[in-house]
C-alpha cells in the first residue's frame, strides 16, 4: 500500500522542512508520533508528506484514514474506517460522529483488527480523529499492544495522551528569515520551494523573505496564472519592475504579518488575489480576516477560514465556548487572572476558567506563552481568527459590553500597579509590566467609551502610565491618545485636570504647539477641584520652560510656587524633589546661597533614596551648585553619580532587545551639543546624558568665570510665550 501526497495550492509543502524531518526521527525511535497544532497550520499536509517519506521502509506500506471533512456522512467507528482504507476502499472523505460503533461491536472490531495487524510492518496515518478521540485511544493503544511492528502516526488538535506519544506542536510559518514575525516561536527553516516557484527576491533592506512570504508568493503566483489562463486580456499584467517587486514584497510581508503565519489562511488569501491588488487584500484584512474562502477546496471546512476555526468550536463544551467567546476581548497575551475576571459571570464562576483554559489550550485553541508548570502563572495567546471568530459569538450572545467593560476595568488596575511600581522606584518592574501588557492596555485606550464613565476610567488609565509616555519615550504616542480622550471626559475632575496637565507637558517634551493652552486650562480645572499637586506640577512645567528660555527669575517663581505647592507623597507625576533640585539649578547662577538650601531641601525628602529619577536630577543639581562655587572635584563626583542615575532611567525604559533602541523601535539619539537640542524637552523631563555630558565638559573646562544664565526676557528666539496664570488666590 501506498499514499499520495497532495498540497492544499499548486506548490506543495513550504517552509516545513525541519517539521518533516522532526517527524521522520520521531517514527525512526517511536511507534506513536503525533502532530499537533491550531486550524490551518498544515497538520494534514505534513502528515502526508512524512507518511511519504516513510513509506518505502515500510514493507506493508501505508494506510492513511482522514476521518474527518467537516460535513455530515455515513455513521461508522473507527475501526471500520481503517478496515475500509486497508481492503482499499476511499476513506479519504469519511467521518463519524464520536463512539459511531456500539461499544460492544467496536471492542470486538479492535480484537479483529488488532489481530489482522499483528504480523504486519506498516505505518497507520490517523488524521482528523479529533472528534472520535476517545475511540481513537482505544484503537492506538491496543495496536501498540498487540501489533509490535505497526506504527501510528496522528494529526488533530489534542493529543492522544498515550505515555508511548512523541508530540510535534506545530506553529505558525515565520514571516521573516531567522523568525520575524507571529510565527517567531515556530521553526524558521529555509522555505522548501519547488524548482518550479521562483525563490522571492531580498526586499529592499537586503533580508531574505521568510517561509510564510515564500508560501504566500508562490501561491499568488499560482491564482495569477490560474487567471491569467481564464481570462486571455490578463496575460502578462502580472510582471513588475524592480520597484514594483520591491513593494509588493512589503505588501506580502505586511498581510503574512496580520495573518500571523497561518497557512491555511495565506493560501486562503493569496487566492483572492486573482481579483484584488496586494494593497487593496491589504486593507481588506484590516477589518479581519474571517472572510476569507475559496468555493472548491477538497476539504470542505478548509473553504474559508470561519469554518477550518468553527470546527474546533464545535467540538468544545459549554464553559469552552462561553470562555473562548469572552477571550476574544483581549488583544495580546494573558495571564490566568486576567482571563478568570473577565471571563466570569453570568452562570460562570471564576473558579471554574483556569480548567477551561487549560483544556482550550490542549485542544489547540489557545497556545501558551509560558511553559505550564513554571514558577510564573500560566499566560496564553490567541490567534488572530481565533479571536475573530469568538468575537462574533461574543456579539451573538450579547455580552460584547459587559466583557469589554470587564477588561477596561480590569487593565485600568493592571496600569494602576504599574503607576505604583514606578512611583515606589521599582522602575524596571514598572516597564516591563507594562511592556508585557501593552498590546491590551493600547487596546483600553483607543477603544471609544460606550458612556461617560468609560471615558473617565480610560482617561484614568492613561494618566496613570504617565511615565510610559514622559520617561520611556512615548511622548507623541501618549499626546495623541490623550487629545482623542478628552474631549469625551468630564471637564472638571481631578482625572482631567491631571490629564489636561499630562499632555500640556507632553506638548512641551515633543516641541509640540497648543501647550500653553493645554496647561492654562490644566490649572483652571486644577484650582477649582482643589488638586494641589497639578496646580504646582503646572508651575514646574512653566518654570522649566522660563529657565530653558533664559527668563530666570521667572523661572525662579515658578519653580518655588511648585516646590511649595506639590504635596510631598504626590502621585501621577515628578516628584516634589525634582521641582526643587531644578529650582536650584535655577539659582545657582543668580543665588548661590539659595541655590545650597534648595539642595539641601531636594535631598531631604524620602524620593532621593528610592527613585532614580529624583536621584539624578539631585546630583545634576548639586554638581551645577558645586560647579559655580567653583568645587570642581565635588562637582565632578556628583556629575558622574547624575549620569549613572540618567542611565538607570533609560535602561528601565528600554526593553530587554538591543542596546541603544528604545521601545519605540527608533534608535536612541547620539549625544548631541547643548545647543543643537530642543532645550524646552531637556528640563520638562528627567536629565539625560547629552546633559549631563555637557555639565561633565564644563566642569572639565575648568572653573566658571563671570558665567550666569541667559539674560531674562519675555520669550526665546522661537517666539515662545509664557501662559501667564493668576496668582494662586486669585479666581480663575
Amino acid at each position: 500500500m501506498g499514499v499520495r501526497v497532495r498540497g492544499r495550492g499548486a506548490g506543495g509543502l513550504i517552509g516545513r522542512s525541519e517539521e518533516l524531518g522532526a517527524v521522520r526521527r520521531m517514527l525512526a525511535q517511536g511507534r506513536l508520533v503525533t502532530v499537533l497544532g491550531a486550524a490551518g497550520l498544515g497538520k494534514s499536509l505534513l502528515a502526508e508528506h512524512a507518511a511519504a517519506a516513510v513509506g518505502g521502509s515500510m514493507p506493508d506500506g501505508v494506510v492513511r484514514v482522514r476521518w474527518w471533512d467537516g460535513a455530515p456522512a455515513r455513521r461508522r467507528s473507527v475501526v471500520e474506517a481503517v478496515a475500509e482504507a486497508m481492503d482499499g476502499e476511499e476513506a479519504g472523505g469519511a467521518s463519524a460522529v464520536a463512539g459511531g460503533g456500539a461499544p460492544d461491536r467496536t471492542s470486538a472490531g479492535i480484537a479483529e483488527l488488532t489481530a489482522r495487524l499483528r504480523s504486519r510492518r506498516m505505518l497507520l496515518v490517523l488524521d482528523d480523529f479529533d472528534p472520535v478521540r476517545r475511540e481513537c485511544v482505544r484503537l492506538v493503544r491496543a495496536l501498540l499492544d498487540g501489533a509490535p511492528e505497526v506504527r501510528v502516526l496522528t494529526a488533530g488538535r489534542h493529543p492522544l495522551g498515550l505515555g508511548e506519544e512523541a508530540v510535534l506542536r506545530l506553529g505558525p510559518l515565520a514571516v521573516g528569515e531567522g523568525g520575524e514575525g507571529v510565527g517567531a516561536d515556530a521553526r524558521a527553516d529555509i522555505p522548501s520551494v519547488p524548482a518550479s516557484a521562483p525563490a522571492p527576491p531580498p526586499d529592499s533592506e537586503g533580508a531574505e523573505p521568510g517561509p510564510a512570504v515564500a508560501l504566500f508568493l508562490d501561491r499568488v503566483r499560482a491564482a495569477r496564472l490560474r487567471a491569467d489562463h481564464h481570462d486571455g486580456p490578463l496575460r502578462g499584467r502580472h510582471d513588475p519592475t524592480r520597484g514594483a517587486r520591491a513593494e509588493e514584497l512589503r505588501l506580502a510581508r505586511d498581510i503574512c504579518r496580520r495573518l500571523e503565519g497561518v497557512p491555511l489562511a495565506l493560501e486562503l488569501a493569496a487566492a483572492q488575489t486573482a481579483q484584488y491588488p496586494l494593497a487593496q487584500l491589504a486593507r481588506m484584512l484590516e477589518s479581519g480576516q474571517g472572510w476569507l474562502g475559496v468555493p472548491d477546496a477538497p476539504v470542505r471546512r478548509h473553504r474559508s477560514l470561519r469554518a477550518a476555526v468553527g470546527a474546533g468550536y464545535a467540538l468544545c463544551g459549554a464553559a469552552e465556548r462561553t470562555v473562548w467567546a469572552r477571550l476574544s476581548v483581549f488583544a495580546g497575551s494573558f495571564e490566568e487572572e486576567a482571563a478568570a475576571y473577565v471571563c466570569s459571570g453570568g452562570g460562570l464562576d471564576a473558579q471554574d476558567v483556569p480548567a477551561a483554559l487549560a483544556r482550550l489550550a490542549l485542544a489547540s485553541v489557545l497556545e501558551p506563552v509560558r511553559d505550564p508548570g513554571g514558577v510564573l502563572p500560566p499566560r496564553y495567546r490567541m490567534s488572530a481568527a481565533v479571536r475573530g471568530f469568538g468575537a462574533e459569538r461574543l456579539q451573538a450572545a450579547g455580552e460584547t459590553a459587559a466583557a469589554v467593560s470587564r477588561h477596561l476595568y480590569w487593565y485600568g488596575h493592571v496600569a494602576s500597579s504599574a503607576h505604583h511600581l514606578w512611583s515606589t522606584g521599582l522602575h524596571e518592574r514598572a516597564a516591563a509590566l507594562v511592556r508585557e501588557e501593552e498590546a491590551d492596555l493600547g487596546l483600553a485606550l483607543t477603544r471609544r467609551p460606550g458612556d461617560a464613565g468609560q471615558a473617565a476610567e480610560t482617561l484614568a488609565l492613561a494618566v496613570d502610565l504617565w511615565f510610559w509616555w514622559a520617561v520611556c519615550g512615548h511622548a507623541e504616542e501618549g499626546r495623541a491618545l490623550l487629545g482623542g480622550l478628552l474631549p469625551l471626559a468630564r471637564p472638571d475632575t481631578r482625572v482631567c485636570a491631571r490629564a489636561l496637565w499630562l499632555s500640556g507637558w507632553l506638548a512641551v517634551r515633543t516641541d509640540a504647539p497648543g501647550y500653553a493652552e493645554l496647561l492654562g486650562r490644566a490649572w483652571r480645572v486644577a484650582v477649582l477641584a482643589g488638586d494641589d499637586a497639578t496646580v504646582g506640577r503646572v508651575s514646574h512645567v512653566l518654570g522649566a520652560l522660563a529657565l530653558e528660555d533664559g527668563r530666570t527669575e521667572r523661572a525662579i517663581a515658578h519653580l518655588r510656587d511648585a516646590a511649595d505647592t506639590i504635596p510631598v507623597h504626590a502621585e501621577h507625576g515628578p516628584p516634589v524633589a525634582v521641582s526643587w533640585a531644578l529650582l536650584a539649578v535655577a539659582q545657582a547662577g543668580v543665588r548661590p546661597a539659595d541655590a545650597w538650601r534648595s539642595v539641601r531641601r531636594a535631598s531631604a525628602g524620602p524620593q532621593p533614596r528610592h527613585d532614580l529619577w529624583t536621584r539624578s536630577m539631585t546630583q545634576y543639581a548639586q554638581a551645577v551648585v558645586d560647579h559655580l562655587r567653583g568645587r570642581r572635584s565635588r562637582a565632578w563626583r556628583r556629575a558622574h553619580k547624575a549620569l549613572a542615575g540618567a542611565t538607570g532611567v533609560a535602561g528601565a525604559a528600554r526593553g530587554p532587545a538591543t542596546a541603544g533602541v528604545f521601545l519605540s523601535g527608533e534608535p536612541a539619539a547620539p549625544a548631541l551639543p547643548r545647543a543643537a537640542r530642543t532645550t524646552g524637552a531637556a528640563m520638562a523631563g528627567p536629565p539625560d546624558a547629552a546633559l549631563i555630558h555637557q555639565l561633565i565638559a564644563d566642569i572639565a573646562a575648568g572653573p566658571p568665570r563671570g558665567r550666569g544664565r541667559r539674560a531674562t526676557g519675555a520669550t526665546d528666539a522661537r517666539g515662545r510665550a509664557d501662559p501667564e496664570l493668576p496668582a494662586r488666590g486669585a479666581s480663575p
